[in-house]
This record gives C-alpha cells, structure tokens and sequence, in this order.
C-alpha cells in the first residue's frame, strides 16, 4: 500500500472518526465528502460526516430518517459488501433527497464491524467512477476505522445509555412499588437497545413481564397465567434454552403462535431471546422484539446481551437488598460481613482488602485524633467500599491482564454502585455520610478522579482517608499482572502523584500506615473464602468456560513472555470456517459440539510439544510450538492439522461439510503477540480468499 495510504490509516487510529478525518479520506479517494454511519433496526446509531455535508447545509439524518426505508443502496452494501453508483442523478432506484442535493456518484462500503456500518463517498460536483484499486484500498482502510468506531459506540454506550438504568431503589417494597419500578426500568431498556417490546422472564424470583410501545398489552406479574403462557420468551425458558435464540416471523411456515400474536399486534418480526445462567443453571430469559430482521447483526446480540446481564443483576440487587432491609433480628455488624463475603466470592484477586482499607482508614482517622463516631463511620465504608463490583461481570473483574479502556469503563461505575446499595441500608446511622465516603473514594484533589470529578475542596474527610488507605493495599499486595511493592516503596509512588491525594493528608499518614502495614497483610489469612476456593476461581478466570482453553488475553501476555525471553516458536491459527452457516442450518449445540471437539482434539497435539492452547475469537483457536519441536514433528502437526475436520466430524451429526482454515507465523516476524497475531489472521483471511483450507 501507498505510503499516503499508510500514513491515512495512521490518522484514523490517532484521531477518530470526527469530520476533519473524514475530510482526509474524501482527499485521498478524489471525492467532495466522506460518511460513516452505523444503523440497528433501522435507526442510526453513529453518524458522522465530512466538512462539505456542513458547509453547504446538507442534513445526513434528516435526509435518512424521511427516506428511512427507501434507502436501497445502503441496504445493498450491507448485504454485498459495496455498492457503486456511478450516475445517481439518472438512476431509476435512486432517492430523490439525494438527488435535490446535486449527488452526482457515490460508492458505499461496508465496514469490518460487529454491527451495521457503511463508509460513503459522495460526489457532488461531478460523475466520476470508482476503480478496483480504491476497493482495494478502502478493505485495507476498514479495519482500522472498524476498530475506532467500535471504540466510540462502545464507550459512548457505556458512559450514557447504561448510566441511565435505574439502579436506585423503590421508594418501598409492596408490590405495586416494585411492578411500577421494573416497568420503568424496562422502558429504559426497551429505549436503549432501541427494541420495540422487551420481556422478562425469572420464575426463580415469580417476574413475569412485557413492555412494549402499546400500553394495552404491557403487564408486569408476580405469578404465571395464562398471559404469561403465550410470551415466546416463556416458552423458551419453559424448553430450557440454552443459548442466545433468533426468531424471524415468515422464516417458515410453523411460525408460533406468541410470535404470530405479537407480529399482528406490534408489527414485531424478529425476536431475540437470551438466556441468563448462574452456574449452569438457566434461572430467566430476556427477549427484545424489533421490526425488521434486515439490520440484525453481531452487534445487536453483544449490546442486547450486555444489557440483558445487567437488568437481571439489578433486579437481583434489588431484591437482595429489599429482603435484608426486612431482616430486623440480624445484627449490622452480621449484615456488612455478608457483604464483604459477597465481594470476595466474586473478586478473590483482592480477598481481604475491604477488611484491610477499613483497618487502614480507622487506624488513619484515629491518629488525627477524629472523633470515635466519625472513626466508626470510616471504617464502616472502608469495609462496604467495593460492594458495587457485584455489579460488573466476572469476565471484567477476574481479569488477569491489563483491562481495555471498554471494560475500565465498567470498572469505574462501582463506586456508583456501592453508592447506591449503601444509601438504602437504613440500618447504617447517618448512612448518608457514609455513602458520600464510598461514592466519592477514587476521586482525586486534581479534579480528574471518578465518577464525579470533584475537586478537593468538596472531597469530604472520610473519602480522601479511603483513597489514601485503597491505593496503599493496593500498591503492597500482588495483583495478576504485577508484584506487590514494599511499604516504601508504596509510599513514594502515592507521592510522586501529585495531584491525587491530599497532600497534607498523606504526608501525615505514611507514619501509620508503615506501622500498620504488618498488622494488616495478615488481614487477608483471616478471609472467609478458602485457599483452594482462591485457586480454582484464579484457574478459571484464565480459561474459557466453552472449550477449557485458555483465554485470549492470557495467551497474548504467554506470547509476549516467550518474546521477552527470545524464544525461537511458531504460532498456529486454526479458523473454523461458516460457523454461522452452521449454527443456522444444524443449530447452535451442534456449532458448540464443533468447537468443543476442536479444542478437545487439539489438544492431543501437545504430545508433539504444541502449548499454550487458546480459543482466539468466537470460531479460531491458537497455539504455540517450540521451532525446534516443529522441525522435528512438522510432517506430524500438519497431517494431524490436515486430518482434523474429518476427526470432529466422526462423532457429529452435521449434514453439511466444513473446513477449516490453517495458518501460521514465526516468532521472529513481529516485536510483540498483537503484531504476530495481526499478520496471522492477516494470512488466514488471504487464505479463506484462495480455498487452502483443510476440508471435511
């Protein structure tokens, strides 16, 4: 590619996907204007243009949403990969707003992304064509403006539209309080992931509900009748489903009867119903009900996913909390033991630290000579200061390597979480300085802390104690990714930040919290969860729970490892190839049988010295060899390789064929795991490209 080309792309990661970048793709390509625009059930959800849409006032949106279901060519790149209008203004399909604004030629492309996503350029001031050569160059492009916008989507989807969930608690807890507040929340859900009925289904805790836009046909109900019965999102928990389930009205004749009745009163065509698992065990269903299944992608299923998980955790937070808030003959003391419990079950990367930023922040407060009830207070959020974490997956929060800026994202709404979950013990005296305390202790003296910003000035006293006390266990236990720090060494990292804490504070701290530290690393022995529990947890944090292979980012930290000791190894990537082929004409437990037998078979290759055996995305697997052990065993890897769809295939009942695909990358053909395994999905795509694949 053109070194313009390279330096383009460069950009784009840099910068975004913000007007001034678009201008430079429009540059490039010899065009007046560029657009991005990512569309779900037929309403944008990311758009963006060029200066030229603003400069002569022509309004993308606007012109979208009055032709919203008109827009042919747009449709046709979605399901084709590109579109090219050479002549617009003569073209019969063509849409007249387009044509008002003067566009003369246009080539739509659609974008490597998880959702719906097209890259336009448009040509106003003259018909032009649009080569092979700017195909090809637009492909090299996409994955890079793919990667930045579902950057943006995803962050902007984290930082607003799950903010609005309301996590706070009903006014009280009979039962039209909490019909009313799941109806709420349902709403908000419904608006969020732009569905047109969202239902909920959880016989373990007798909810029953269906919102949709028709307020004749909404119900929420604490016990099954007959109403209940016809919801297809019932039916499928009633059949234990067992993963994420599409239904499409018109896909055949046996349409059922709940998706015939919704269809006919709501216009619903496509149903996507998921699953919630606790364990093994299926304890709800949510379904989302939209109107077209034209734009349904891989994104709609992550985001309605996501969604799904986080309403179930709330409603269980909810109630949770509403049953301990009856529980009048458990002592305070009893209940925050339950708590910290809670937190260690999920997150025994950090077991025993809420006793020991509670132990570290009464031992602070006491020096200054506060008084005994606000010493109290601080250690009461000392130990409840994390409970929110309950709230983010266990996927974010047992991760063992460094956390993407998505699922950072997440981390970062704990505090707000344990806000929440604190203000509504009322057993707690003057719960509200408290909350204030857990809410407010990862904010910095800077303004530059979460979730509020606040500037030192209206940190209160207890919340800055707890920022001193939660970054000093912090820094001197170990994490996953690290090795504990000395005392001193702890404290001299917290006072080269400038900025974060109070200054004064810390500086009058460092005596106590040296002198404690001793006393409190014992803290952690004396935790509720055992040994062998922290082991297990840790073992599994590390694998996928589908094939007990090891996870994607625990591969790439092995990889990295191996380079930094300049090994000499190779790097396999097996893809299964029409995974959604599959899945769509055998059903989804054949497609997990597939790549549960892959894993299983592949692992036999460790007799011939291959390691580290990794599920890579939904449907590639990676593994490494020593070079030596595979110039000794070559001939016996690739005939195992060759041979492999056939052996999965042996005890499977899949009428139809597959392959797969296998390539392949040596260590000394990149500085680090990220580069290596670019260039070998690089040579796996190029490969699917050509049909060298391993077939059945």
């Amino acid at each position: 590619m053109s070194e313009k080309l390279t330096e383009l792309a460069y950009l784009i990661m840099k910068y975004g996907i913000n007007s001034e970048s678009l201008d430079e793709i429009a540059l490039y390509f010899g065009t007046d204007a560029a657009s991005v625009v990512a569309l779900k059930d037929f309403d944008i959800t990311f758009a963006e243009v060029s200066n030229y849409f603003k400069s002569h006032s022509i309004d993308l949106l606007k012109i979208y949403k009055e032709a919203r279901y008109k827009n042919v060519y747009f449709e046709k790149a979605l399901r084709v990969g590109s579109c090219i209008v050479d002549d617009y203004q003569n073209d019969k399909l063509a849409n007249p707003l387009w044509r008002e604004k003067g566009l003369q030629s246009v080539l739509i492309f659609k974008l490597d992304t998880e959702f719906n996503s097209v890259l336009a350029l448009e040509s106003f001031s003259k018909k032009r064509a649009f080569s092979e050569r700017q195909l090809k160059e637009l492909e090299f492009l996409s994955p890079f403006i793919s990667t930045v916008l579902e950057n943006s989507i995803y962050k902007e989807f984290l930082e607003k539209d799950i903010a609005n969930l309301d996590i706070t608690l009903p006014d009280s807890f009979d039962r039209e309080s909490l019909r009313e507040w799941l109806r709420v929340n349902l709403l908000k859900v419904m608006e969020i992931t732009k569905a047109k009925a969202v239902s909920l289904i959880y016989p373990e805790n007798n909810i029953y509900s269906f919102v949709s836009y028709s307020e004749q046909l909404n119900f929420v109900k604490f016990k099954r009748d007959s109403a209940v019965g016809g919801l297809l999102t019932y039916s499928m928990f009633e059949k234990g489903l067992k993963a994420p389930a599409v239904f499409v009205y018109g896909l055949s004749e046996r349409v059922p009867e709940c998706l015939k009745n919704i269809y006919g009163k709501l216009g619903i065509k496509n149903v996507l119903i998921f699953p919630i698992f606790e364990g093994e065990k299926v304890v709800a269903t949510v379904g989302y009900g939209y109107h077209t299944d034209m734009f349904f992608s891989l994104y709609d299923v992550n985001i309605v996913r996501l969604i799904a998980r986080r309403l179930i955790q709330t409603v269980k937070m909810v109630l949770t909390v509403s049953r301990l808030r009856k529980i009048l003959t458990e002592s305070e003391e009893e209940i925050i033991n339950s708590f910290v419990l809670t937190i260690e079950m999920r997150d025994v990367y950090t077991k025993g630290h809420s006793q020991r930023v509670a132990f570290y922040a009464r031992r602070i407060a006491s020096a200054l000579g506060l008084k005994k009830d606000f010493i109290d207070k601080v250690y009461t959020a000392g130990l409840l200061h994390d409970i929110g974490k309950i709230g983010v997956p266990d996927s974010v929060l047992m991760k063992p390597s460094k956390l993407s800026e998505i699922e950072y994202s997440m981390i970062k709404y704990h505090p707000v979480l344990s806000y929440e979950i604190v203000r509504q013990l009322k057993s707690l005296s003057d719960l509200k300085s408290i909350a204030k305390m857990v809410r407010h202790h990862h904010e910095k003296c800077n303004g530059k802390g979460y979730p509020d910003g606040l500037p030192c000035e209206k940190i209160i006293k207890g919340a800055k104690i707890l920022s001193i006390a939660d970054v000093f266990d912090a820094l001197t236990t170990s994490r996953p990714y690290r090795k504990a720090f000395s005392p001193n060494k702890a404290i001299e990292i917290m006072l080269d930040d400038v900025g974060h804490f109070d200054r004064k504070l810390l500086i009058n701290s460092i005596k106590i919290l040296k002198d404690s530290f001793r006393l409190a690393i014992g803290l952690g022995d004396e935790s509720f969860i055992p040994r062998a529990f922290d082991e297990f947890r840790k073992r599994f944090a590390s694998i996928d729970p589908l094939t007990g292979l090891l996870l994607r980012s625990v591969f790439l930290k092995r990889v990295d490892e191996l380079l930094s000791e300049e090994r000499d190894f190779y790097i396999f990537m097996i893809d299964v190839k029409n995974m959604d082929f599959i899945n769509i004409q055998c059903g989804n437990e054949i497609g997990d049988l597939i790549l549960m037998r892959s894993a299983r078979l592949l692992k036999e290759l460790s007799s011939l010295g291959c390691e580290y055996f990794a599920r890579y995305g939904g449907d590639s697997f990676v593994f490494v060899v020593e070079a030596n052990l595979y110039a000794k065993n070559r001939k016996d890897i690739d005939e195992f390789l060759l041979s492999l769809p056939a052996k999965v295939l042996s005890q499977i009942s899949c009428p139809d064929a597959f392959t797969f695909t296998v390539a392949q990358v040596h260590s000394k053909e990149g500085a680090s795991a990220q580069e290596l395994v670019f260039l070998l999905r690089t040579r796996k795509n190029l490969m699917s490209k050509t049909g060298k694949n391993s077939e059945a």
